[in-house]
């Protein structure tokens, strides 16, 4: 998904009268714009973050890079919602998978490290918070062994409406466990006889600072862009605006790259703001 498809940041009230639960905002995930169905997410950030956002948070979502970056063994909480009615006794499965292509046929779980096989679901790298649902979650694996998570609508008003429900999720296991190989989720609405009505996929990074590792990689990805930039303009007939100095103007004409440069140097004059002090 691009971020031309990634909604914009709605502010939200809390919807609880438990400060634990209270969110900052939530952002909308998957809507296209099409006309086939679709399943949406809604990512709630987590309240009471740092004020540097490379510090201090269980979680963060990067609309530029469509990713989700989660600390382990902290609340990530998403609401999902359809833009259809389900048919009943459907279900959302969670598996998670490789990104790559090359790997997607290899059964992500946890590393012995982080196993627990005293657990009916010890080698999960997903769980629910099923203490704070009523809803029936099972864990069990697919037809190609892989780990799965399954929550079950609530009620018959759910698959009427398509209402959002919200679930708690933890991640049991770092990425970099698994050789740093490009982790993603892939969220599915099952019916009860095994057809797929709709899904989404979201890449996630898994480690212990993710404020920290989106900063890196959206910093990361806008470079890689602005050197695609040059590269072209070096292939093309024009030279770059510069001066002696070896100063030069280099046009952004992609609008992610240029909201990953703005990003980039907010950080740097943080970064510079906190050498003053």
């Amino acid at each position: 998904m691009t971020s031309e498809e990634t909604s914009a940041i709605i502010m939200e009230c809390n919807e609880s009268q438990n400060p634990q639960d209270a969110v900052l905002s939530k952002v909308k995930i998957g809507d296209d714009g099409t006309n086939l169905p679709k399943l949406i997410l809604n990512y709630f950030e987590p309240s009471g973050s740092h004020p540097d956002p490379a510090k201090g948070t269980s979680s963060t979502y990067s609309p530029q890079l469509n990713k989700l970056f989660a600390n382990i063994h902290k609340d990530v909480k998403i609401g999902f919602e359809t833009d259809f009615a389900p048919a009943q006794k459907s279900y959302i499965r969670c598996t998670q998978r490789f990104e790559l292509e090359e790997y997607q046929n290899e059964v992500v779980k946890r590393c012995p490290n982080h196993s627990e096989p005293n657990l009916f679901n010890g080698n999960h790298i997903l769980t629910v918070d099923s203490t704070r649902s009523p809803r029936n979650v099972i864990y069990t694996n697919d037809s190609d062994g892989r780990p799965v998570v399954c929550i079950q609508y609530l009620d018959q008003a759910e698959h009427c409406r398509g209402e959002e429900f919200i679930i708690r999720f933890k991640f049991h296991c770092l990425s970099s466990c698994s050789s740093r190989r490009k982790m993603c989720l892939l969220f599915e609405v099952v019916h009860d006889n095994g057809d797929v009505m709709c899904s989404h996929t979201m890449p996630v990074l898994i480690s212990t600072c993710p404020g920290r590792d989106r900063f890196r990689h959206e910093k990361k990805a806008m470079m890689e862009v602005i050197d695609a930039d040059v590269e072209e303009d070096k292939d093309g007939d024009d030279d770059p605006i510069g001066d002696d100095d070896g100063v030069f103007l280099v046009e952004i004409d992609d609008p992610r790259a240029k909201e990953l440069l703005r990003l980039f140097m907010a950080g740097l004059e943080l970064n510079d703001f906190k050498k003053l002090d």
